[in-house]
């Protein structure tokens, strides 16, 4: 575990004393049967649904997320210990600077069958653990792709609640 992936279990070990029942803390190896079904969730609402979810590739993305890169971090919500949702992310600098590193988050999935409101709490959580992971690595930005397409009003909503502003967005050529 890296100095920055310890700050980010201890940050949220202080959390999730203060929330019932609902814990994040980094993807385990025994997560990815109750992850992978959270992501076949996640990746039939997203515009990619027509095509073929690729386990073969989650596994890729298992394997490198769990040797446990030191710019990469994959926290996972717990609810009564079963996971209920994930999020990953990367961080590196910005392509043209050699300024201080950004994160980019590439998702962030809830389990759907949770009720509207503890979805969003979740969310929440998720959210907040990469903010603080983002500044653990004095990241002078962090960037969340939405690129679902579906229930964006709601998505746009979530997105203030944890502070987010917009600054662009996701543009798809058809």
């Amino acid at each position: 575990m890296t100095l920055h992936d310890q700050s980010l279990a201890e940050s949220n070990s202080r959390a999730n004393s203060e929330r019932k029942g609902l814990k994040v803390r980094l993807l385990e190896k025994d997560d990815t049967p109750a992850v992978r079904e959270i992501m076949k969730q996640h990746h039939a609402s997203t515009v990619f649904r027509d095509q073929e979810f690729s386990d073969w590739k989650l596994n890729e993305h298992f394997n490198l997320i769990l040797s446990r890169p030191p710019r990469m971090v994959c926290p996972v919500a717990t609810l009564d210990g079963k996971p209920v949702g994930v999020t990953w992310a990367i961080a590196d600098s910005y392509v043209l600077s050699d300024g201080p590193m950004f994160v980019t988050v590439h998702v962030i999935a809830v389990d759907l069958s949770l009720p509207p409101v503890r979805r969003a709490k979740v969310f929440l959580a998720l959210v907040a653990a990469i903010k603080k992971w983002a500044a653990s690595l004095n990241a002078s930005h962090s960037f969340i792709h939405v690129t679902t397409g579906s229930r964006i009003e709601a998505t746009d909503r979530l997105m203030k609640a944890a502070g987010a502003k917009f600054i662009g967005g996701t543009y798809a050529l058809v």
